[in-house]
């Protein structure tokens, strides 16, 4: 085995960089179109040609500033790391915006191979870029590649193997590309850099970028100077200080302006039309005329989302009744094989009950995620934020608190909350990361589709759940208002604009990039869930069917541990018509929230004795269950305290403060307790739904 490599990916959000890192590993990694999907670094080691070569996936930045988490994630890492090659992944079509990023780079004196990436969708706009010459001016050798296809990768590993077997790194170093600052700030540059030459500590950064972080005052590199550097400090002040006063502009803006003439200048001379008689149709932005439109853009929002619902509900239908018949069958059929009663009840109600009434919804969540997947890939999710920024603004957060709360209706509250990592400012992290759990993530979707799919008709089905989904975002918008309100006076408000890349409209490829995502979505839930059911569901079987006191014989339905439980705690939640066996099977959802459907599978199963009947049949002829009793048990499942993998996060994230961690278990239960005794009781005096 020869030497190691260690390459670290860089690039804008939705430039393909993710895609281009599961390209080159073969691995899975979420890719999608909005910023901050990426909220922590992904590092695979691959052994390619002799050659072990360790790639690192970097959050994806606009430049190597400190003002998100993402940011001070990718500056870090590569200040304290040895990287032999940087991969900058460029958006072919959006060179203006991504060669800022590049700029950056360059002054960190670390070989980089710039990737030219979506370079069909730049041809496909009529427009070419000459690469030899683009190669020439920055110094830095260019690949072009089309992520989502597979295309130019192998070219971009076989490149690297090539110039470390002729060790040309160290060589190719000295690029041709240099940005011209101007005399007065190339001179004030020149007298940091007497304070900086003679600090051994200091020396060690990268000359250029170090010089032009202390000029920005750019916290993070200032705290490498502590108590000792009071004269760099001092001469900070007045190099900055004396370029206010020369161009009455702040010197960060000078630094950027410059940095986008060099931009400017590249692409002024590389790009060319191809075909300068041909009219060019842009669909992308004839969509966005709608999509985008004021009047337009939050009905077909809703639509889209309503879409989701009963695309759904309609295609897993059929599947789902398969499914339900199959396990039918066979918990009919033990009774048959076993003679035992206490066994056949352990299989039939205990484990064949819980895991087929859990297994039994797993068609939903396949199609749930389809749906989603399409949509991301398409392009419409990033631009549901940008939607979403002009509402999420008006409750005291902004556009970029949407991307976590999607992220979590997409899959689990648990990537949802880390996402949040991304926001630039702690005040909006912290509201966002303690209303993420409103949302109804994929744990949450069996519960629903059991409880929606029982009691109301297929026709009403996708409009009731489509309207718990609205309800979840008013419920999570307005705590958000109120939390803005109570924290403002102890939270400094970071103001920060709202930036989201809007991709050009695209059908994913349907087997590579579609299937694949869904399938790897689904397949997590499955994993996690299987275990879990299987285990929760002999516990409740036990529970359920175990005699209290051991030695009585009593009939066991009637005297049992579930049932002494039940009856201590009915009293709390008879008032919003819950009775202690839901109230039994919310406290499972604290494990996990699949848990609720197979601890409710095992309730009502032993009931039947040893005869297998599906879930929904169940629910459905029992008396208690009336519309007004589901919809305040959604309510309720909706709001209380989130499952304990989300509270174990979220309670590290907030930096272990028991306040907010009381406030997201015990204060969210009584809230949905306080919402869910309004609707019942409203609902009882005007006697709907009972």
């Amino acid at each position: 085995m020869k030497d190691s490599i260690k390459i670290a990916i860089i690039g804008n959000p939705n430039v393909g960089k993710s895609t281009i890192f599961n390209n080159l590993t073969r691995s899975n990694q979420q890719v999608g179109n909005y910023s901050g999907v990426t909220v922590d670094k992904k590092e695979i080691e691959i052994i390619y040609k002799n050659y072990k070569i360790i790639l690192v996936d970097l959050p994806g930045i606009y430049s190597l500033s400190t003002y998100s988490n993402d940011e001070i994630v990718t500056k870090d890492f590569l200040l304290r790391n040895k990287i032999d090659i940087i991969i900058n992944v460029l958006n072919a079509n959006s060179l203006n915006r991504n060669l800022y990023l590049f700029t950056q780079i360059i002054e960190l004196k670390i070989y980089t191979i710039v990737v030219l990436n979506m370079i069909d969708i730049l041809e496909s706009h009529d427009k070419k870029i000459d690469i030899t010459k683009m190669a020439n001016i920055i110094g830095y050798p260019i690949f072009t590649t089309i992520a989502n296809k597979g295309i130019g990768i192998k070219n971009l590993l076989n490149y690297i193997i090539k110039i470390c077997k002729k060790n040309e790194i160290e060589k190719q170093l000295k690029t041709k590309a240099k940005i011209n600052y101007g005399t007065e700030i190339s001179n004030e540059m020149n007298k940091l850099n007497n304070l900086v030459s003679i600090n051994i500590k200091l020396s060690q950064f990268p000359k250029t970028w170090f010089l032009m972080k202390l000029l920005e005052c750019d916290f993070s590199i200032l705290e490498f100077l502590q108590n000792k550097n009071h004269e760099i400090i001092k001469q900070i002040y007045a190099s900055n200080k004396y370029i206010k006063k020369k161009f009455k502009k702040d010197i960060k803006t000078i630094i950027a302006s410059k940095r986008y003439c060099f931009v400017e200048s590249i692409i002024s001379e590389i790009i060319a039309k191809k075909n300068n008689n041909k009219r060019f149709i842009d669909i992308t932005e004839i969509i966005d005329r709608f999509v985008l439109n004021k009047y337009l853009e939050l009905p077909i929002f809703f639509f889209v989302t309503y879409f989701i619902f009963k695309f759904t509900f309609s295609f897993s239908k059929p599947i789902v009744f398969l499914l339900n018949s199959c396990f039918k069958i066979i918990g009919n059929r033990i009774p048959v094989i076993i003679s035992n009663n206490y066994l056949q009840s352990l299989l039939v109600n205990g484990i064949i009950g819980g895991v087929g009434s859990v297994l039994g919804f797993f068609p939903i969540i396949i199609f749930m995620f389809l749906a989603i997947s399409f949509l991301e890939d398409f392009g419409y999710m990033s631009r549901s934020a940008f939607i979403m920024d002009k509402i999420t603004s008006k409750f005291g957060i902004g556009g970029k608190s949407f991307l976590p709360l999607m992220l979590s209706t997409n899959g689990c509250a648990v990537p949802g909350i880390i996402a949040t990592r991304m926001l630039d400012s702690k005040h909006d992290r912290f509201i966002t990361m303690f209303i993420v759990p409103y949302m109804i993530c994929g744990a949450k979707i069996p519960v629903f589709a059991l409880i929606i799919g029982a009691i109301f008709d297929i026709k009403y089905q996708s409009i009731i759940m489509f309207l718990m989904y609205i309800i979840s975002f008013i419920i999570a918008l307005s705590v958000a208002k109120l939390l803005s309100i109570l924290t403002k006076k102890n939270e400094t408000i970071d103001s920060y604009n709202f930036i989201i890349e809007l991709p050009p409209y695209n059908f994913p490829p349907i087997f590579k990039t579609l299937l694949s995502k869904t399938w790897q979505r689904s397949w997590l839930y499955l994993r996690k869930a299987s275990i879990l059911v299987i285990t929760t569901s002999i516990l409740t079987w036990v529970i359920f069917s175990a005699p209290w006191p051991i030695n009585s014989k009593n009939n066991i339905q009637q005297n049992n541990i579930a049932n002494n439980i039940s009856k201590i705690i009915e009293p709390v939640f008879k008032p919003i018509g819950m009775d202690g066996k839901k109230a039994i099977s919310l406290f499972s959802g604290f494990i996990a929230k699949e848990m609720i459907v197979s601890t409710l599978s095992t309730v009502y199963s032993v009931e039947y004795k040893n005869k297998f009947i599906t879930l929904k049949e169940r629910i459905r002829e029992n008396r208690d269950w009336k519309p007004l009793k589901a919809i305040t048990f959604l309510l309720f499942c909706l709001i209380y305290m989130p499952c304990m993998s989300t509270v174990a996060i979220f309670f590290k994230e907030v930096g272990a403060k028991y306040k907010w961690l009381m406030l997201m278990t015990l204060g969210n239960t009584v809230l949905a307790w306080i919402i869910s005794f309004i609707v019942y009781q409203i609902g009882k005096f005007l006697k709907l739904g009972i």
